[in-house]
């Protein structure tokens, strides 16, 4: 892979171009440079007695009941506010979260390895160590996000 940079003092701002002719790496390059803007985003969550706001990376997982959803944070923190699991998906632009079961979601930077359950689920195991249920209804899901593609398909 070879790598250029052009400095042009008229362009307004930052110019990407990927060229070559392997479009699935390319494409992946894409994605990889969309996706670092994702590290700075901040989340909003208001709990009982304060605001927090967070940097989306520092997330592992959310997880809901009804109307309540817990953030939990890289440090083990919980914060719980009032919100459904389909709103915060709603409010990930960055499509830096993923739906693993029906009432939690992941980080997917989070996530260093799958492993196979029973029943045709897997446990996902994040970097801090803590292992998580995945659905078989979401592995290929998963599996597409993890290798790029179909990002904005829902379930």
């Amino acid at each position: 892979m070879e790598i250029k940079i052009n400095v042009d003092e008229q362009l307004h701002g930052i110019k990407v171009v990927i060229s070559g002719n392997d479009l699935t790496q390319m494409t992946a390059i894409a994605k990889q440079l969309q996706t670092k803007k994702s590290e700075t985003s901040k989340f909003v969550v208001k709990t009982v007695d304060d605001i927090h706001v967070i940097t989306q990376s520092d997330i592992l997982m959310v997880s809901s009941f009804g109307n309540e959803l817990t953030v939990t944070r890289n440090n083990h923190q919980q914060l719980v506010t009032r919100k459904t699991l389909k709103q915060f998906l709603n409010e990930d632009k960055s499509q830096l979260f993923v739906q693993i079961s029906k009432a939690t979601a992941i980080n997917l930077n989070q996530l260093s390895r799958m492993a196979s359950a029973f029943s045709g689920n897997y446990y996902g195991f994040l970097t801090d160590g803590t292992r998580v249920t995945v659905s078989r209804r979401y592995i290929k899901h998963i599996l597409n996000r993890l290798e790029g593609n179909d990002e904005n398909e829902t379930i």
